[in-house]
């Protein structure tokens, strides 16, 4: 193993793969708190910041500890009962997928019907109410009824099929796949093969699409770039400023500007970015740490502000005349919100220092997540939850040392969606990134 892990820590070092140890870890991210707790911060992107809240009155939440179910233990109400008793989950999640709020069919003024939260419908059970958490109902999102993200695009006709994005996108060797060749469990060619056949997208010559499916070695870029309409630009260690600057993903993929194709782009980044601001934090001097991290709050500006170009560049009706999609998930982590970092034993070969004013650490990842689902309700665009459905299969609350008391724990036999590099999907964790991404395109 100790070789191994040499390996890893080189592999990671030299290509800028340092997803943050810490940036979930002091408090639960899941769910809205009932007062409010988020961040209340001026707005740098220039977008029209929504103040309508999505409208989910006269609904049950639902009291599962797993946030991929929706249960519905009661028998259904009656087609004529419209009572507020009556309302299950399952139906709340129909209307908010097609009208993004749920109407009250009751009499009952509003100040008497509880609200009912993202958070409640789709987090139930992994909830801190003591901790802040990010307020995604503010931007009042179209949430699709699988709870794992947005559902703002209905995607159809779809004749090309761009990855952009991080290590995660690419994917990365491991014990149990050390081979670039060995690539089959990668969510992106899961994802690449079900988009052939579903869409009839060209997949390219054999040769050409085996290429496409690896990695690089040395740069972490494509094995091959295009295959048939598949594009490959993501690269290890990319951040939001690889996108248009830095390494230019985007020109490298659209090198005439765009494309008269209808194309589906995907991709996973932001987690290398919040790396960078939890390692810049750490170093802080008390100058900047009194003054309230003005230099680190001007990297989680410069990341979102980055994020938001690069999905108005993929959404522009100019470069894309007849259509194109984007889906982007937000990023994880593998502590299970506990912030127990030696959980996984490969961590301690990355090593973050703590904040001396970690509040302020939460608040500015607070904001990144909420600007995410803010981008996508602007844009039109679609995120994934990612980070809510991966706690509970972090190294906190899986395996024989499990701890059951655990806010995100899921039962005895939850997979752990992380390998040994802590950082990275495991075969699970690829194969739950694939459905997230496949069930958000179907509906």
């Amino acid at each position: 193993m100790q070789p191994f892990l040499r390996t890893i820590r080189v592999f990671m070092h030299t290509n800028h793969i340092r997803y943050p140890l810490v940036f979930l870890l002091l408090f639960g991210f899941f769910g809205c708190s009932s007062d409010d707790t988020s961040s209340t911060l001026p707005d740098t992107s220039g977008g029209a910041t929504s103040d309508v809240s999505t409208t989910l009155d006269a609904t049950d939440p639902s009291d599962s500890n797993a946030p991929e179910t929706v249960t519905t233990d009661a028998d259904p109400p009656e087609l004529n009962d419209t009572s507020a008793a009556e309302v299950g989950t399952a139906d709340t999640l129909t209307e908010i997928a097609e009208t993004g709020t749920v109407e009250d069919t009751n009499d009952t003024s509003p100040a008497d019907v509880p609200t009912t939260t993202i958070a409640d419908l789709c987090f139930s059970g992994s909830t801190d109410p003591t901790k802040s958490t990010p307020d995604y109902d503010q931007f009042a999102p179209i949430v699709g009824s699988h709870c794992f993200g947005t559902n703002h695009q209905d995607i159809i006709g779809v004749q090309q099929v761009v990855v952009m994005g991080d290590s995660v996108s690419q994917g990365t060797p491991n014990l149990a796949h050390p081979l670039s060749v060995d690539n089959s469990h990668f969510f992106r060619n899961l994802l690449a093969e079900w988009l052939a056949t579903t869409f009839n997208v060209d997949k390219g010559n054999f040769i050409d699409w085996g290429l496409w499916k690896t990695y690089d070695y040395i740069s972490g870029s494509a094995g091959k770039k295009k295959s048939g309409d598949f594009w490959n630009c993501a690269d290890w260690g990319a951040r939001t400023d690889d996108f248009l600057d830095g390494k230019k993903q985007i020109q490298s993929c659209f090198p005439t500007g765009g494309s008269t194709k209808k194309t589906l782009i995907f991709f996973t980044m932001g987690g290398n970015d919040i790396s960078k601001i939890t390692e810049l934090g750490a170093e802080a001097s008390s100058a900047e740490v009194a003054a309230g991290y003005p230099a680190t709050w001007a990297v989680a500006y410069a990341t979102v502000d980055y994020l938001r170009e690069a999905v108005e560049w993929l959404t522009d009706p100019e470069r894309f005349p007849n259509g194109s999609y984007v889906i982007f998930a937000n990023p994880f982590e593998f502590t299970d919100a506990t912030g127990n970092v030696s959980s996984c034993p490969a961590a301690g070969l990355i090593g973050f220092d703590e904040w001396a004013n970690p509040e302020i650490q939460r608040e500015i990842v607070i904001y990144i997540l909420e600007q995410y689902v803010k981008i996508a309700v602007e844009t039109q665009t679609d995120v994934i939850w990612s980070l809510e459905h991966f706690c509970g299969h972090g190294y906190v609350a899986t395996g024989p040392n499990a701890d059951v008391n655990n806010e995100c724990y899921l039962g005895p036999d939850t997979e752990i969606y992380f390998d040994e590099t802590c950082i990275h999907p495991s075969d699970a964790g690829h194969a739950a990134l694939f459905d997230m991404f496949k069930t958000v395109i179907v509906e």
